[in-house]
């Protein structure tokens, strides 16, 4: 039955709404449009990172009774505790998260999350013992992992395959410089206000204003839009309910470059995470056997300049060196991440020797390593969206996210830390001592890392083909025929 005329064009108009904002055909987003989106994200991400550092910039004025408030010092396990539990709960959410992603509006659970983490943050900020910390640590978690897993698939919507390396550069800068400014608020503000609760008080108001800014001047884009075979993906998206999340989960998981990937990525999350909590820590203790003391808010805010720039070098470069190197092979992604973290090894494991005896030359070193592992983060970000197709995207950066923080950053800043405790106690170690040396399991881990990503090389460029290609359509005429027969 064919439509009158009011009907097609009140459907042609229909096709070009998402929230009340109109797109362009298919639903690609005006230029305009998308970099005012992509900015808001970018701010956002921002955020993100300088919350969930701020606590590792004050760890030391939390280890203190003095001036902690809780009437006890906390030990470095409990200090890496509190990194774990917002890993924890942070990876826990995030496969929700991406399941509601691929099927329900993303504005709508992106700003539930900034709302969430910002009062959670603040509300740590009043915390009157360890415990109500560590719980108000947990539900930051939970805030943050609605925004980290649905924002990259978002992008992948904005931006056609051209420009989506460039623009996830441009989104994953404001990992190393947010995680740089919380290390830089967290010690300072600190340091000025004379408590490390007012650390705490700062990225929470911006994150309201956030979320203001996102609802009313961004929209969710069409999923695949971007894609030269929208019509095709769109209309094979998973269907609904524990079996739909579990279709994608199978889907997902068989693709060998992922999984590969997501195993390298694991062992970059575990030593940045590890590094991160506990570096600043460590130059202080070792700071004193090398005649030169650092102050917690110098060493956090030394840490937190080297952690700005060599993550924007870093970032910036795995981006330039995959657009240079894709055209000559399909692998080039993933051998980046791989050669990278095994350059990294060395400078890695020469800075934590070398703490107690050159505070200098550790910062040298630590700035080679880091900026070689952040080589990583453009390249990861677009393996993950090119071998997935457009409709699994969001629940396969929940995966990601799942399992590199599963076996990586969620556990390894407690696991140094009871390791470094377990040799002040049982090997009367000094401090400094016992943290450097369990320190240098980050770069057993980096080693394992750098060889996943190159075994993930192999069949990085079949499973991108892979996902490019549309899915076969039904031959409707043999049903015809058929049909026609039976009559």
């Amino acid at each position: 039955m064919r439509r009158t005329s009011l009907e097609g064009k009140m459907a042609d108009a229909s096709d070009g709404l998402d929230d009340g904002l109109p797109l362009l055909t298919h639903g690609k987003p005006p230029q305009r449009r998308a970099g005012l989106i992509m900015g808001i994200l970018v701010a956002i991400n921002l955020l993100n990172y300088i919350d969930r550092w701020t606590i590792s910039g004050v760890l030391p004025l939390l280890q203190d009774e003095k001036k902690n408030g809780f009437h006890h010092n906390l030990s470095d396990s409990q200090g890496g505790l509190l990194m774990t539990v917002f890993i924890g709960s942070y990876m826990i959410f995030s496969p929700v998260f991406g399941y509601f992603g691929d099927r329900i509006n993303r504005k709508a659970l992106i700003a539930v999350g900034i709302f969430f983490w910002s009062m959670f943050t603040v509300g740590g900020s009043f915390a009157q013992n360890y415990g109500q910390l560590l719980g108000a640590r947990a539900l930051v978690g939970i805030g943050e992992a609605s925004y980290a897993t649905i924002a990259p698939a978002i992008i992948a919507d904005l931006y056609p395959v051209k420009q989506r390396t460039s623009m996830l550069a441009l989104f994953y800068l404001a990992i190393p410089v947010g995680a740089a400014l919380g290390f830089i608020v967290g010690g300072q503000v600190a340091s000025a206000f004379g408590s490390w609760r007012w650390a705490l008080r700062v990225s929470p108001p911006l994150g309201i204003v956030a979320t203001i800014v996102y609802v009313l001047f961004t929209h969710d884009p069409p999923r695949g839009g971007t894609e030269s075979d929208h019509q095709e993906h769109t209309q094979t998206s998973t269907s609904g309910g524990f079996r739909g999340m579990m279709q994608d989960i199978g889907a997902i998981l068989k693709i060998r470059s992922f999984m590969w990937t997501t195993a390298g990525f694991t062992a970059v999350t575990f030593a940045t995470g590890a590094l991160a909590q506990w570096a600043p820590t460590l130059i202080h203790r070792q700071a004193d056997i090398a005649g030169t003391p650092y102050s917690v808010s110098a060493a956090s805010l030394v840490f937190g300049g080297i952690t700005c720039f060599t993550g924007v070098i870093g970032t910036l470069g795995g981006s330039l060196l995959s657009n240079y190197f894709t055209p000559r092979t399909h692998s080039a992604d993933a051998l980046i991440c791989g050669f990278g973290l095994l350059a990294a090894v060395p400078f890695v494991s020469m800075a934590l020797a070398l703490a107690s005896y050159n505070i200098i030359g550790t910062w040298a070193l630590i700035f080679v390593g880091e900026l070689l592992l952040c080589l990583c983060w453009t390249p990861v970000g677009a393996i993950t969206l090119y071998v997935v197709t457009p409709s699994r995207r969001a629940s396969a950066s929940a995966i990601l996210i799942l399992i590199s923080h599963a076996f990586g950053d969620a556990f390894s800043p407690y696991l140094v830390g009871a390791v470094s405790d377990t040799m002040t106690k049982k090997y009367d170690m000094y401090d400094g001592n016992a943290l450097m040396f369990s320190l240098m399991i980050t770069a057993g881990v980096t080693f394992l890392g750098g060889i996943a990503f190159l075994k993930g090389s192999n069949s990085l460029p079949a499973d991108r083909q892979a996902a490019a290609a549309p899915p076969p359509k039904t031959d409707y005429s043999l049903i015809n025929d058929y049909q026609g027969n039976e009559d």
